[in-house]
């Protein structure tokens, strides 16, 4: 099913509208142009053959205008990455896309050194966005459908054990003398409890605030932006008396639950996040790689360890609708001692 001339004359209007207009403005018109056209049937005023000069900047200017605000900025970039590099390959109508122009495609990307798991994220933006090709009406179906996934080697997931958790705190300190005397680092202890604890994206811990949490409860009402859907964490007893802490150390009037350690004492950033765990790990005795999502996936195998069902985990992450499919791939790791004790409790015989 062909895009029908009423879609046409909508989209024509919202991405002629989008430099003057935001997001919010141009949902609306759409709401407006959608209600106004309910009983009216567009039509073309001549019969000509229609030309596909300019088709794919037409397609994506309606992408632009209809989907990406809808997306995390991340995300909008990553797919808009991904579709002008598929363009420029193919060099053809994104109209005529076929299964053989996707596989080819993939394969010389996988040729250009990318692993499986890379060239796997490829293809699911790509498959995202002719699947919102055939949902706007501009293809019947999707070409990514009938292309295979490439076979990936699934890594075991990466979790801290205690004793590595343990060496991460005893590395919350900062030199206070040019000589090698060292105090403990308030914020650096009460930010790595507070991502253990949470099991935050990066994203969403650098957006809290001091007032958005419940003392009394340690729980936290954060916005994911990925989902774009709010949910509750926790702080347990150990992360709340860390940030309690911090928090009475700090003089600034900053909102932010963190904040740099100098200058002007700003809301720290993602990367400034990123950057810190990378020097408390230098400073610590492991010799492994730790990143912020390292504790976000520490906190889901021990919940798993504990028997929480998986579904649980995952809408505790902030997964869309507990999906489990993606908590068991990259999250929650199973101890090899639960399935040896599911075979002793169900598979041994009586």
């Amino acid at each position: 099913m062909a895009q029908t001339q009423k879609e046409i004359f909508r989209d024509t209007i919202l991405t002629n509208m989008k430099p003057f207009l935001d997001a919010v403005a141009i949902d609306m018109l759409n709401q407006v142009i959608v209600q106004a056209l309910f009983r009216v049937d567009v039509v073309e005023a001549e019969t000509l053959p229609a030309t596909r000069e300019n088709t794919n900047e037409y397609i994506l200017d309606v992408y632009m205008t209809k989907k990406v605000p809808k997306l995390s900025k991340q995300t909008a970039k990553y797919y808009l990455e991904t579709i002008k590099h598929f363009i420029q390959f193919a060099n053809k109508s994104l109209l005529d896309v076929n299964d053989m122009d996707v596989e080819y495609y993939l394969q010389d990307y996988q040729r250009k050194g990318n692993k499986s798991i890379t060239v796997n994220n490829e293809r699911r933006n790509l498959s995202a966005f002719f699947t919102w090709m055939r949902k706007t009406h501009f293809i019947t179906e999707n070409p990514v459908d009938g292309v295979e996934k490439f076979c990936e080697i699934e890594k075991p997931i990466e979790y801290l054990e205690d004793w590595e958790m343990e060496s991460l705190r005893d590395a919350c300190k900062i030199k206070i003398t040019r000589t090698d005397e060292y105090r403990e680092c308030l914020r650096d202890r009460a930010l790595i409890e507070f991502l253990r604890s949470t099991a935050l994206r990066v994203s969403e811990c650098v957006s809290v605030n001091i007032q958005d949490i419940n003392w009394s409860t340690g729980e936290i009402l954060v916005y994911g932006q990925k989902n774009r859907t709010y949910r509750t964490v926790c702080l347990d007893d150990v992360s709340k008396y860390h940030l309690n802490k911090y928090l009475e150390s700090r003089k600034d009037s900053n909102p932010a639950l963190f904040v740099s350690l100098k200058g002007n004492h700003d809301r720290i950033k993602k990367n400034g996040v990123e950057a810190e765990i990378r020097r408390i790990a230098k400073r610590s005795s492991l010799t492994r790689r730790v990143y912020p999502h390292l504790f976000r996936k520490t906190t889901a195998t021990n919940m798993a360890k504990r028997g929480c069902p998986r579904e649980l985990i995952a809408f505790y992450l902030g997964h869309k609708n507990g999906n489990t499919k993606t908590v068991n791939k990259h999250y929650a790791a199973t101890d090899p001692a639960q399935i040896i004790q599911a075979f002793r409790q169900y598979g041994a015989a009586a």
